[in-house]
């Protein structure tokens, strides 16, 4: 049979703060969407401005959640 063993989760961060990276995170991936599709249903002047903004917004919505996902890894090598 093997040896399977889960590795323990190291707390470093509280519940609730987890938990608001997570609700951040989704706000900005939500509004980046609205602000895509607003951006490129508007007219010339602003519309551009809004779709990046949306692509920024979509980003910093996927990238919120890895901060410090290195630290997290504890002491698996890559």
């Amino acid at each position: 049979m093997s040896d399977f063993q889960v590795n323990r989760r190291n707390r470093q961060e509280p519940s609730g703060t987890l938990f608001g990276r997570v609700i951040v995170a989704f706000v900005l991936f939500a509004g980046g969407l609205v602000l895509i599709g607003v951006g490129s249903a508007a007219e010339e002047p602003l519309g551009p401005f809004l779709f990046v903004g949306g692509i920024l917004a979509v980003g910093l919505g996927f990238g919120l959640p890895m901060i410090g996902g290195y630290e997290r890894l504890g002491s698996k090598q890559h």
